[in-house]
């Protein structure tokens, strides 16, 4: 497959120049059957060797313009070169063209005469210059081309790496925050409950050793998101008791979705800090997801009492929309709303399924 994809070019290329020469011929051969020519053969033998050899010297002139212009020659020295190349390239095209014709006749055991070395020369170059002129031409356009085509990729590549280095860095933030807040809890707790606190330490041990999984992974599926919020929210309930109430429902369509590793845990830290810690009665907290219109929708919603401010999503969710619009751009994003007593983050990203192992 690759052979072929290489050998597509070259075939190309020979088609365009066969094709001026037929097209060359055409008109030839007209001109040639009104005059009365015994063999009409002939214009395409002439117009097709003519076309044919110039396109074989049009590469040794494209290596020639790469070659000065690769070298960074000055332009007096590149004039002069490309001077000496016309030269070159009007000599070798009659001798390669004339060679062909003289040899076809040959075979065909017939005469060639195409008139005196002065008249043939004086045809020739003048035809020779602007052929040569265009083929320099399209030479320099070609390279330009492909400069920008590289330049373009290299900033793509970039661009991919500088997306994987600040991915890497926000997903880096996360997990300190993440461990450092559960700490602070466990701290709380200790005094007043030893064997409260002796479970949330071992809840927090099986995070840890997810965390070693998911240490390296920059995305997974939402129902492996779900092992994170799940042992979260038992250990906010050891926190608070029977202040937090939690429900979770997630579809098997949006369980398949692909999110980035640890998007959920700001929203939901977010919901029990504002919506239960805040509030003297609690709050309930609902995280529920599912498959809109080719969106992934997920919801995070709290019945807590603390006023919306501009403040209230914190830097975790910050860092959570960062993540988002390096990955998806404007097709993610995460909006926070309070409404008939509810504090709701909506967060919708592309739904790409991962199917069942």
């Amino acid at each position: 497959m690759r052979s072929a994809s290489r050998l597509l070019p070259w075939l190309a290329y020979a088609a365009f120049w066969l094709g001026v020469g037929l097209f060359f011929s055409l008109a030839e051969w007209q001109h040639y059957v009104r005059g009365g020519g015994p063999y009409p053969w002939e214009p395409f033998l002439w117009e097709i060797s003519g076309s044919v050899t110039a396109g074989i010297l049009a590469l040794a002139v494209y290596r020639l313009n790469d070659a000065l212009l690769s070298r960074h020659v000055g332009m007096a020295a590149r004039i002069a070169a490309y001077l000496a190349g016309l030269v070159v390239f009007s000599a070798a095209h009659s001798a390669l063209m004339y060679g062909i014709r003289y040899a076809v006749y040959a075979l065909a055991g017939l005469h060639y005469d195409p008139g005196s070395l002065d008249s043939v020369l004086g045809y020739e170059s003048a035809k020779d210059v602007v052929t040569y002129t265009l083929v320099l031409g399209l030479s320099m356009g070609w390279r330009s081309f492909r400069r920008e085509q590289r330049q373009a990729a290299e900033v793509e590549r970039l661009n991919a790496h500088l997306a994987e280095a600040r991915l890497a860095r926000l997903q880096e933030q996360i997990q300190p925050h993440f461990l450092f807040n559960t700490l602070n809890l466990i701290s709380s707790v200790m005094h007043e409950d030893v064997e409260r606190a002796d479970r949330i330490l071992a809840e927090l041990a099986d995070l840890l050793r997810q965390s070693i999984s998911a240490a390296n992974v920059a995305e997974h599926t939402l129902a492996q998101e779900m092992r994170w919020v799940e042992p979260f929210l038992s250990i906010m309930r050891q926190r608070f008791g029977e202040r937090l109430r939690s429900r979770i429902e997630i579809s098997e369509a949006a369980a398949r979705c692909i999110v980035p590793t640890l998007l959920l845990m700001a929203p939901v830290e977010n919901a029990v800090k504002h919506g239960v810690a805040r509030s003297t009665a609690g709050a309930d907290v609902a995280v529920s997801a599912d498959v809109v219109d080719g969106q992934l929708r997920i919801d995070i919603v709290d019945t807590g009492d603390a006023p919306l401010t501009e403040q209230s999503g914190g830097t975790g969710l910050a860092n959570a929309r960062a993540r988002l619009a390096t990955l998806h751009g404007d097709a993610a994003g995460i909006a926070l709303q309070r409404e008939d007593g509810r504090t709701r983050v909506r967060v919708t990203l592309p739904a790409r399924a991962r199917a069942p192992a």
